[in-house]
């Protein structure tokens, strides 16, 4: 049986896929970035703050109250591949780096954001 200790130890050891990930209003083809850590569980929070009205983005909680859920999609915009001794100031940097790309990037092409 694992100690506390030994259990926290052994979380803080996981790898999980990073990246930047999008939530896409249908109806416009607006989009939101955000980075994430953990891509498998990134949608979570933003889910459960656009269900309760409460998201920090106000334009995309106005979007999401007047055309309703079902004219979002959720989806991963970019994975990060990083060295086994990058340390998680680095990725979150890198994180940083390049959601600012794609954001000029988006821009360039006429995709708007929230």
């Amino acid at each position: 049986m694992n100690t506390k200790k030994e259990n926290k130890n052994a979380y803080k050891q996981m790898k999980f896929r990073t990246g930047i990930y999008y939530i896409k209003n249908i109806k416009n083809n607006k989009l939101f970035l955000k980075i994430s850590t953990d891509l498998d569980r990134a949608f979570n929070s933003d889910q459960f703050q656009l269900k309760l009205g409460s998201h920090r983005n106000n334009d995309l909680q106005s979007d999401w109250n007047t055309f309703g859920s079902d004219n979002f999609e959720f989806g991963i915009f970019d994975e990060l591949k990083s060295k086994e001794t990058t340390t998680e100031i680095e990725i979150k940097k890198d994180l940083n780096d390049l959601l600012e790309l794609h954001k000029v990037e988006l821009h360039k092409k006429g995709i708007m954001l929230y």
